[in-house]
């Protein structure tokens, strides 16, 4: 150890452990790095790494040693400082690698040198110390490592159920810099990000969650926000989900019920004129020859009004099944549009004012069109009969007025009433298949519910539109676009 220690002075042989120390960056070049600064110092026969718990030993590395030594090593551990015991042929030196009290492990060597002066005594103890403080820094680096690694696992995993699920999940900054998204919210249409700016900036403002409903090109879309405020940082946590198939799923339901209730209805519808031609039938036959002119007549007239309702209304359902199969196609011809709708103001003259309605449509000039006359005369017919149907019995002066006029090639039909009216809510539903509006005069009244359906239909076949304008208990105006087909005069 004399001629070690000769080759290079203190202060070298310290740089050295400093050095090599420095290079040290796990656990297990630790041991090895301890093993090659000791044999730099002197001769090792052999070492040992030896940990020491509730006052039993054992080997880290699990290499055999002489068990006669654990009194020694258990000493060492006690005393935390560094201890030379000689043998017969050798030496044990102790070096306990410790730190804040905390013994990492006792490294031992055997070595057949026999003196140790005070300066490699020295060494050994700064060894000890280093050794300590490096040991200590990489098993807390191990432990941050460690815990970086649970936390990234965590986050992972936590992205992996993110990612899997269905909705669209973002996390907005106040500044509206997004600080998390699950890979669906990428796929979002355009439509809806634009509509998170708003959704943001009123949940901001307001600071509490809340959640609507949106359609965007035929799909529908729930959005939930929730205000969030961490470490007084203020974000918006957005949710949004696809429910187009829950949608659905109500719609086909509701359909469903509506169809089931169509059929009880129509069943009702049908039966009725049916029963009246039967009654009638029956009492002529069996009272002809007792029955006058009179009587006869208003017979017949009775069964004729009531086969022509029935014939209306399986015409609707012709014409009903037709558009749904999509097979029902236009026969156009050119005729004067103000002369039919005079002709169906003179047909529900009677009905109009049975009903005390006035029918106002003043306009004997020719207007021709290029239409489908069966079709139109459907269509302005079937929207008459329903203001003069749905009359409000409470105002005196009940009218339905008609006009017409041309606009850029269009024809342009405004049926305008003050009958009851319709619901704000059922605006958008009149159109639908099957609708009837929830008021009692709706039950009052006759009807399938397929006819403002067949109305739509029928316009927009001829590539036209029809808009209604309604306010409940003041009437309604229903305003027809429909390409006039032939050349102005």
């Amino acid at each position: 150890m004399v001629e070690k220690l000769k080759d290079a002075s203190f202060y070298s042989n310290l740089s050295n452990i400093i050095m090599e120390i420095s290079k040290v960056n796990d656990l297990d070049s630790a041991y090895k790095t301890l093993s090659k600064i000791t044999g730099t110092l002197m001769e090792v026969d052999k070492d040992f790494f030896f940990k020491v718990e509730d006052d039993k030993v054992k080997e880290i590395f699990k290499t055999a040693y002489n068990s006669d030594i654990e009194d020694m090593i258990v000493w060492a551990n006690d005393n935390l400082d560094v201890s030379v015991f000689p043998e017969e042929n050798f030496s044990y030196i102790f070096v306990p690698i410790f730190s804040l009290n905390k013994t990492h492990f006792i490294y031992t060597a055997i070595s057949k040198e026999d003196d140790y002066s005070n300066e490699i005594m020295m060494l050994f103890r700064f060894i000890s110390f280093m050794v300590g403080n490096l040991f200590e820094n990489l098993i807390l680096y191990d432990r941050i490592l460690n815990k970086n690694f649970i936390i990234e696992k965590n986050k992972n995993f936590l992205n992996s159920i993110l990612n899997s699920t269905n909705d669209s999940i973002v996390v907005f900054s106040e500044n509206k810099e997004i600080n998390f998204k699950n890979e669906k919210y990428d796929q979002l249409e355009e439509g809806i990000q634009e509509r998170l700016n708003s959704i943001i900036i009123q949940t901001l403002d307001n600071q509490h969650n809340q959640s609507e409903e949106i359609e965007i090109n035929d799909k529908f879309y729930s959005i939930d926000s929730n205000f969030l405020e961490f470490e007084n940082e203020k974000n918006v946590l957005i949710v949004v989900r696809d429910i187009s198939g829950t949608k659905e799923l109500e719609k086909l339901k509701k359909v469903d019920k509506m169809k089931m209730e169509f059929l009880s209805m129509m069943s009702h519808e049908l039966r009725t004129p049916l029963s009246a031609i039967k009654a009638y039938s029956d009492t002529i036959i069996d009272s002809y020859e007792m029955l006058d002119d009179e009587t006869l007549i208003e017979f017949f007239t009775t069964i004729q009004s009531e086969t022509n309702h029935l014939n209306r209304l399986l015409n609707d359902l012709l014409d009903f099944s037709k558009l749904e199969l999509k097979t029902l196609s236009l026969e156009k011809t050119k005729f004067n549009i103000n002369g039919l709708i005079n002709e169906i103001c003179n047909t529900l003259e009677e009905f109009a004012n049975n009903n005390d309605v006035e029918i106002i449509f003043n306009n004997d000039k020719e207007l021709e069109v290029y239409l489908d006359r069966t079709r139109m005369r459907q269509v302005i017919f079937n929207l008459v009969q329903n203001a003069i149907k749905y009359s409000d019995k409470e105002k005196k002066d009940k009218f339905v007025k008609i006009t017409t006029k041309m606009d850029n090639g269009n024809l342009i039909i405004v049926i305008e009433d003050n009958s009851i009216g319709i619901k704000e809510e059922d605006k958008e539903k009149v159109f639908d298949k099957f609708y009837r509006s929830d008021t009692s005069l709706t039950y009052e009244i006759q009807g399938t519910g397929v006819g403002l359906s067949i109305v739509k239909d029928m316009v927009e076949l001829h590539d036209g539109t029809i808009e209604l304008d309604t306010n409940l208990g003041k009437g309604s105006t229903f305003t027809i676009t429909v390409p006039r087909g032939v050349e102005d005069e």
